[in-house]
């Protein structure tokens, strides 16, 4: 019954109220990437607990603890027995485990094949309509006045800028908006993204699945800003952002430049120290403890 509360308990906390904490803290912007590391973690770890807890609730009839009784439900079920002796109860928490684990496994595949399809489509009318323009190698130009950035993910990503945006930039800017979509195609980030894309809509009612999407997508913008000044220097790239937060309209399945929390990141751009590595081993160190937290109950 024990093993039974503690997985409540770290269910409803991870996925509920500690969510909501963890969007308000400012600190985790001075290291986007490991701050994405303690998204993901967080929702590893609540999912790992709720899948827990059905399973736990599941063997309480073997008076066995979890990984006896999980042991004898599993020779049952080799035996053609599985529900047996489960009672009403078990059964539930069975049907709880099984339904965690199918909404997150189909809500992710679903949504691979979806924005597969989406940016399959994307990709072959840039490959229609693209131009390419000789101060950046590699970038699709589409034929656009307004400003518009931005990365397309795929196992071959693709930056795309428009024509508004090679003749109005300042070559130092176009440099970083370029560099800045580098950095997303470089970090993978239309994969880091899926697993929180696919909680829409059915896990929304979640405080963690309502904060961690728009949260990741701009640690993520943020990570890439961070690329980006490696070569190109923040001012250049904060002057590009002030030009670029009107841009056109991007496709959903990519990364534009000025989509997401325009402000904060010039806000951060502007500061003189704007990463710390401490930080980012301090949240690293955090997710992994957060992860191991479901299996305390189980030493």
């Amino acid at each position: 019954m024990t093993t039974t509360l503690w997985f409540a308990a770290l269910s409803v906390l991870l996925l509920g109220p500690v969510a909501p904490r963890l969007a308000s803290a400012p600190w985790v912007e001075r290291a986007p990437r490991a701050g994405v590391v303690l998204w993901q973690a967080l929702g590893v770890a609540g999912a790992l607990a709720a899948i827990g807890f059905g399973l736990s609730v599941t063997v309480l009839p073997f008076h066995d603890g979890l990984v006896g009784g999980i042991s004898s439900l599993a020779q049952q079920a080799v035996a053609g027995r599985p529900l047996q002796g489960l009672g009403i109860v078990g059964a539930l928490g069975l049907t709880l485990a099984f339904d965690v684990c199918a909404v997150l496994v189909v809500g992710l595949g679903l949504t691979i094949v979806r924005t597969a399809v989406d940016r399959s489509r994307h990709r072959s009318l840039l490959d229609l309509v693209g131009g390419a323009v000789a101060r950046a190698p590699g970038v699709s130009v589409l034929d656009d006045p307004r400003l518009a950035a931005y990365c397309l993910p795929g196992i071959r990503p693709r930056i795309v800028v428009s024509t508004g945006t090679v003749q109005r930039l300042a070559d130092p800017q176009f440099d970083a908006v370029v560099a800045h979509e580098r950095g997303h195609a470089r970090g993978r980030h239309g994969v880091v993204m899926l697993p929180f894309t696919s909680m829409d809509p059915l896990l929304s009612w979640l405080p963690y699945a309502r904060h961690a999407r728009t949260n990741v997508a701009l640690l993520l913008e943020m990570a890439a800003d961070d690329f980006a000044v490696r070569t190109s220097g923040p001012m250049h790239l904060v002057a590009a952002l002030v030009e670029m937060s009107a841009a056109g309209s991007v496709p959903s399945c990519a990364f534009a430049l000025g989509s997401t929390g325009v402000a904060l990141r010039i806000h951060r751009l502007l500061r003189p120290e704007r990463t710390s590595t401490t930080l980012a081993v301090a949240l690293v160190a955090s997710g992994a403890a957060l992860v191991a937290l479901p299996f305390v109950s189980l030493a």
